[in-house]
This record gives C-alpha cells, sequence and structure tokens, in this order.
C-alpha cells in the first residue's frame, strides 16, 4: 500500500506540473488583429497629411495652367530667312490659353514643322511667360517642275508648292515624273540627288550664276542650260568634276568663235559638236 501511494503521488505531480506549462504558454500568446489605438493614430494622420498635400498639389497646378501671370507674352525666335516670328505667334494662337504651364512644347513643335521651310525646331519654356524656339530652316536650291513648280533643298527633298509671291530665280529641274517621286521610286530619288549633286558642281564652276535649266533623261543622259542666251550644254552621264572641266573649255572657245547660241554636245571625248537650237 506504501508504493502504491507513493507511485501516485509522484504522477499527480508531474500531470500538475505539464497543466501549469500549458497554462504559462497560452498567457504568452498575445491576442492578433487590429492594430493599438496609439498606434494608429500617427498612421492615419500621415495618410491625412498625403491627402490634403495632393489636394494643395493638384489645386496649385489648375491656378498656375489659369493664371494670366503665366500667358505666353515673348516668342524669342532665332533669326530666320523664311520664317518670321509673327507666322509662329500665329501658330501659338491656335493653342488652348495660351498658357506656358498648359503649353505642350511638342504639340507646339509639331505645328511649328507644319511650316514648310521648318526641317528642325526645338522649343524651351523659360518661365513665367517666355518661349524659346529654335529654328533649322531648308534653304531652296533649285525649282523642280512637276506639273508646277515645287522648291527643293539641298538635300534634294521636295517641299514646298511654289506661289505667285515666291521667288523664282533658281535654276529649274526638269525630266522627272511626279508618279514616281509620290511613290517614292528608289531609282527616281537617286537621279533627283545627283542632279542636285550636278547642281553643286555647275554652280561653282564656270556657270555660277548662268544655270537656268538642268534637263535628265535616263537615256541622254543630263543637258545644262544657260541662263544669258539659253545654251544647251549636252554632258550624258559623265563624271561632274570632268564635265564642268568640258564645260568651261567649250564655254571659252564659243566665246572666241562668238557663237553663244545652239546646242553644244560634250559627250564625245576631245570633240565638241555645235549645231543651231532645237
Amino acid at each position: 500500500m506504501i508504493e502504491y501511494k507513493a507511485y501516485h503521488k509522484r504522477s499527480l505531480g508531474k500531470r500538475k506540473r505539464v497543466h501549469a506549462v500549458r497554462k504559462k504558454k497560452k498567457e504568452k500568446q498575445k491576442p492578433q488583429g487590429r492594430l493599438p489605438l496609439r498606434q494608429a493614430i500617427p498612421v492615419f494622420a500621415a495618410v491625412l497629411a498625403i491627402l490634403l498635400l495632393g489636394s494643395a498639389v493638384a489645386a496649385a497646378y489648375s491656378w498656375l495652367g489659369r493664371s494670366d501671370i503665366f500667358s505666353v507674352r515673348i516668342v524669342d525666335m532665332n533669326p530666320c530667312a523664311h520664317v518670321t516670328g509673327d507666322e509662329v505667334s500665329g501658330i501659338l494662337r491656335g493653342v488652348p490659353r495660351g498658357n506656358i504651364w498648359s503649353l505642350s512644347k511638342e504639340q507646339i513643335g509639331r505645328r511649328i514643322l507644319s511650316h514648310p521651310f521648318v526641317r528642325e525646331v526645338a522649343v524651351r519654356k523659360s518661365f513665367p511667360d517666355k518661349l524659346v524656339v529654335q529654328i533649322e530652316e531648308r534653304e531652296p536650291v533649285a525649282m523642280i517642275n512637276l506639273d508646277a513648280l515645287y522648291y527643293v533643298d539641298e538635300r534634294g527633298d521636295i517641299f514646298k508648292r511654289l506661289t505667285a509671291y515666291d521667288p523664282k530665280n533658281l535654276p529649274i529641274l526638269t525630266g522627272f515624273s511626279r508618279d514616281d517621286l509620290t511613290a517614292k521610286d528608289a531609282v527616281t530619288i537617286q537621279n533627283l540627288k545627283r542632279t542636285i549633286d550636278l547642281l553643286r558642281h555647275a554652280e561653282a564652276g564656270v556657270l555660277s550664276r548662268n544655270l537656268s535649266e538642268i534637263h535628265f533623261d535616263a537615256q541622254d543622259g543630263y543637258t545644262l542650260v544657260t541662263r544669258d542666251f539659253g545654251l544647251r550644254l549636252k554632258i550624258g552621264m559623265m563624271d561632274f568634276g570632268k564635265a564642268m572641266q568640258r564645260v568651261e573649255e567649250a564655254m571659252q572657245k564659243l566665246a572666241s568663235l562668238g557663237q553663244s547660241k545652239g546646242v553644244v554636245d560634250l559627250k564625245t571625248e576631245g570633240r565638241i559638236y555645235v549645231r543651231p537650237g532645237e
């Protein structure tokens, strides 16, 4: 009997201790869920501050976009030969409100690029009321006859149909097809660029300021027409540098002979054939 009681006492003691440990573990576990009020207040205050700041920024931006203080009053543009400040100001008047905050530099740039003489443009805002416009112009070097006259620049780009008010004192390029150029035919475009190169050679030599027309024919090559007497100089498809040397020699010989009109065939090496005008 004594042994039985001692055994049960030990067993009961162990069970009580286990039970007590379990209670302690349960007491250590903290409830999860909502933040305590003292921790939540700073979070709410930060969110409210962000919302108020966003509203203030939006209100300020709206005011800036409507304020007359920032209306564009000055257009600072680099000097141009073909684009005027009045034309650029007219483009700006087409933009709603004309406020410098509300203006889009990209939109203004696209509008200015619609001017035929503008090749590239850079637009910059200078607060509070100035717009800085930097324009790179196209410079016409010739006119091309495509059932109507158009300006051509030094790159061979056709960019403006001439009106009654446009100067027409440039050489005329003839022999090109409007349909081929519109379709961007590679051979036609290459021939036009070569013609511009020939024009540079001619203007740098004896025909400077005395060139009226450059005619291109796919079979017969190039013919240069002088401005003073309408002399037609046929150079074919020979190298342009060599062609200009032959033109200079022929012009000197014709001047010594008193011959200033007609057709001069320079395509045959070492020979000059002259015949009456066609």
